[in-house]
């Protein structure tokens, strides 16, 4: 962390005790300061958007008693001037990997707003929010494992894999999701993680549905890499260009990209090391009752992947359930993917923003039920394929460049208009409601 205060004074003037006064109004804001970067630090790092850092730091700050804070929230740092009508101080403090863990977020963002109605010192404050991110539960290991599995292998379905491409992919996933807990925990480059991961999950997933004869083995190697895509990051992305903070959500798409850049060379080298060509069969074109089952096994896995309670987990499976309903019902109907994808996010995030003011505990973490329910939307597979495509041109001889060109645009520009079909519907509902995103009074956990 760095600071800087405003100048004292001289003293020539001064009586001492208006010296100490000074000094002890400069000590006071800085304790403020440091407290309230340290909840918008934790908060960034378990997936909170730009608006809520912000909002989580002012309520901080003014809670433990300034009259006024100015609050930049970048990508890697976030920093606060805060004042008191006589003194103020800067301060900044660095923000680590962005990860998303909705339980924690949400009991920081109850902290926050308890400090924010006073009575609480900064030592307190301070004690809550260690206590926020040592305490809170998380899902076991094994489960997280498995969740993930289940997860990329109802996106399998989804996509129209057949049962021994279902059972390879979880298989391999799981396989993948443990190697990334490993190594992430022992701090390897986030970078380096996706495609290392993304290549073992692919070459395992092959491997299978080759041996189980599978019709769907270029399907089952892209789904078992599916728990890679970022969809929270891609979502706050959008959010944030869309409330107001272009700098971070631009930040955060270049992340994206680099994330999926990534999943894309772990899955092309598989593809290469499995000897390339690997054509899927003429897949059947599922009902609304299969895409529904499937999109909420999927959200639910995810939401484990996010570690929210378990009460929340049904409620997750339910908003992937409505979302794929809702927008297989609209391509079956004749409407284009990306219009089906905006008309599903629309769907759920109007049914969660309406649940609010019910005694039902969706309103605990409206907004990330909803982003879990339409996390099975994001076309992962499509944005592996575009940039493999994109790869692929470069050997393909010049008469049939124009082609894969061409289908490799339409890929990307799917991915682009869905992705952004999707966040639009789930900001345009939330800013319509105005609903708050920290709580009104302390919940049960």
């Amino acid at each position: 962390m760095t600071e800087t205060g405003t100048p004292l004074p001289e003293t020539g003037g001064l009586h001492q005790d208006s010296v100490a006064e000074l000094l002890m109004r400069q000590r006071t804001l800085e304790r403020a300061a440091l407290v309230a970067l340290e909840a918008g630090r934790i908060l960034m790092e378990t997936g909170a958007k730009s608006a809520v850092v912000r909002e989580g730091v002012r309520k901080v700050a003014l809670g433990l008693g300034v009259k006024t804070a100015d609050i930049r929230v970048g990508f890697a740092s976030i920093s606060t001037t805060v004042g008191d009508g006589v003194c103020s101080s800067t301060h900044m403090i660095g923000v680590g990997h962005h990860g998303v863990n909705m339980r924690i977020n949400h009991r920081v963002r109850e902290i926050c707003a308890e400090t924010g109605r006073g009575g609480l010192t900064p030592d307190a404050v301070e004690q809550k929010l260690a206590a926020a991110t040592k305490t809170t539960p998380k899902h076991h290991k094994l489960l997280n494992v498995f969740a993930a599995g289940l997860a990329c292998a109802a996106f399998g379905r989804l996509l129209g894999a057949d049962a021994p491409a279902f059972v390879t992919t979880l298989v391999a996933s799981m396989i993948g999701q443990y190697i990334r807990l490993v190594l992430l925990e022992r701090h390897y480059n986030a970078f380096v993680v996706t495609a290392t991961v993304a290549f073992a999950a692919a070459v395992l997933s092959g491997i299978g549905a080759m041996a189980m004869g599978s019709t769907m083995i270029d399907t089952s190697m892209s789904a078992a890499v599916l728990m890679l895509v970022p969809g929270v990051p891609s979502m706050n992305a959008q959010t944030d260009i869309m409330e107001g903070f272009p700098t971070l959500g631009s930040a955060r798409f270049v992340t994206v990209a680099m994330i999926l850049v990534f999943i894309t060379l772990g899955v092309g080298a598989a593809h290469i090391v499995l000897g390339g060509g690997l054509q899927d069969a003429i897949k059947s074109t599922p009902n609304i009752v299969h895409h529904a089952f499937f999109g909420a096994v999927a959200a639910a896995g995810f939401g484990v992947l996010f570690n929210f309670g378990y009460r929340n987990l049904g409620w997750a499976a339910l908003a992937g359930a409505l979302a794929l309903a809702v927008r297989t019902f609209c391509m079956l109907n004749g409407w284009p993917l990306e219009a089906a994808s905006f008309a599903a996010a629309v769907a759920v995030a109007l049914v969660v923003e309406l649940s609010y003011n019910t005694p039902f505990p969706v309103r605990r973490v409206g907004n990330a039920i909803a982003v879990a329910g339409c996390i099975p939307m994001v076309p992962g597979s499509a944005a592996a394929h575009w940039i493999i495509g994109l790869l692929e041109i470069t050997v393909q001889p010049l008469e049939k460049s124009d082609m894969m060109l061409a289908a490799t645009t339409s890929a990307g520009l799917q991915v682009i208009f869905t992705v952004g079909a999707i966040g639009a519907g789930l900001t345009m509902v939330s800013s319509t409601f105005r609903r708050p995103e920290f709580p009104t009074r302390d919940h049960e956990d």
